[in-house]
């Protein structure tokens, strides 16, 4: 349709004018878009096309260029349009009389006029849209979205009706958006789920909606909204990426390095997309896979601190002490604040019994993050090592407020364990 179209364009120009059937032809085959453009290309106008030109653009709601046209053909011929002419008039006085009423401040007046007017033109979407519009109005959303989804059923063609439940449906994705950062989920799951409703196409819509259950640890769920989200719009690549997080949570790796490559595939530099698959490839033993990937996320960016986070744990795993250290320490050049990574060093240099290394570490990381447990716990191995008992202690006692860290560090503080974790001080 769109190549015969093109050649009905060429054709106009070169012979300098179209014939009528042409456009007629689109316009009732449902292609108004396409026979407006090329109505627009005849510069000899008859009766004829006056009056095709007044279908289209009423079609189109677009009354001003209907009203025009038709005045023309009523020049040419007044007996054949008057009938249509006065119709047209009336419902143009008749649309101008609602929107005084709407703009004078009587919103419920205008919203019974509106009523009266669908009663008058049941198949005209100007009138459903104005109606929408005095219930928008009147902050009705729902009212008014019910009939701008009416006015774009009979008019498809005119995107103000879509713009206007985008509009309402984004002011529920604004309040979802309050609660949200107030961590108040389920008051913004029903604003979110409100703009969806409103607006079955709202990818944003779907997105946050998957981000939330995402957050509260409703995975499956999480991945339903946001491959729903991505059949409208395939171009975030953090939606994708968000994919791959619920699918890794899910134990499905292989589907998760899918949706990681698709990000990729969109922003080939996005650096979580990359540590995640070094992650997954970890978890699969491909270690030197993982580690490629690692020492790309850093040739990118030298601060990127969580790859270095990994390497170092790989390193340990793989008994590289020494290895381990160089790699925190490349880390701390560029993130000197990066917590984690003092800590790990602390409890590599606990490893190498460097107890005093580790202690600077160990301190160095809860300086930065405060009751940080990983650090609280390698201080406190550090210091019971350099018989400093009642530092030992406070360590272990702050670090056992962590769940994780909990039932280990109570068992370092039980008097016959502490007492032979430091029988060499005696």
């Amino acid at each position: 349709m769109k190549k015969i179209f093109f050649l009905l364009i060429i054709y106009c120009f070169v012979f300098g004018n179209v014939n009528i059937q042409k456009v007629d032809s689109l316009f009732y085959s449902g292609n108004i878009l396409d026979a407006k453009t090329l109505l627009e290309t005849i510069d000899d106008k008859n009766e004829e096309i006056y009056y095709l030109a007044y279908q289209i653009y009423l079609k189109l709601d677009d009354l001003n260029n209907a009203n025009k046209n038709l005045q023309n053909a009523l020049k040419i011929n007044e007996d054949k349009y008057f009938e249509e002419g006065e119709k047209l008039g009336e419902l143009i006085n008749d649309l101008k009389n609602v929107n005084k009423t709407l703009t004078s401040g009587f919103i419920n007046e205008a919203i019974n006029e509106s009523k009266k007017l669908i009663e008058k033109y049941k198949t005209n979407s100007i009138c459903h849209y104005r109606l929408g519009f005095a219930y928008k109005e009147n902050k009705d959303y729902d009212n008014a979205v019910l009939y701008f989804n009416k006015a774009k059923e009979l008019n498809p063609y005119n995107s103000i009706y879509q713009d206007e439940i985008t509009y309402i449906s984004n002011i529920e994705m604004l309040k979802g958006k309050e609660f949200y950062d107030l961590k108040d989920y389920q008051l913004a799951l029903e604003h979110f789920n409100k703009a969806l409703e409103y607006d079955p196409i709202n990818s944003a819509a779907m997105f946050r909606i998957g981000n939330i259950y995402y957050t509260i640890k409703e995975y499956l769920e999480a991945a339903n909204f946001l491959e729903r989200g991505i059949k409208i719009n395939e171009k975030n690549y953090k939606v994708f990426y968000m994919l791959g997080k619920c699918y890794v949570a899910l134990n499905e790796p292989e589907k998760a390095l899918l949706f990681f490559d698709k990000s990729l595939g969109i922003n080939p530099n996005y650096l979580n997309a990359i540590f995640e698959k070094a992650k997954i490839n970890q978890f699969m033993s491909n270690i030197d896979e993982s580690m490629d990937y690692l020492n790309e996320i850093i040739a990118i960016d030298k601060s990127y601190y969580r790859a270095y986070e990994l390497l170092i744990d790989i390193e340990v795993s793989r008994s590289n002490l020494d290895q381990a250290i160089s790699y925190g320490n490349s880390a701390l050049i560029s993130s000197p604040d990066a917590y984690s990574i003092m800590g790990r060093l602390a409890a590599v240099y606990n490893e190498q019994k460097l107890y005093d290394k580790a202690r600077e570490n160990a301190k160095l990381s809860i300086k930065a993050k405060k009751n940080y447990a990983p650090a609280l716990f390698e201080l406190g191995i550090a210091e019971m090592n350099l018989c400093n008992k009642v530092a030992a202690k406070d360590a272990f006692t702050k670090c056992k407020r962590d769940r994780n860290y909990r039932r280990t560090a109570s068992d370092y503080l039980k008097q016959e364990n502490f007492e032979y974790y430091t029988n060499h001080c005696n």
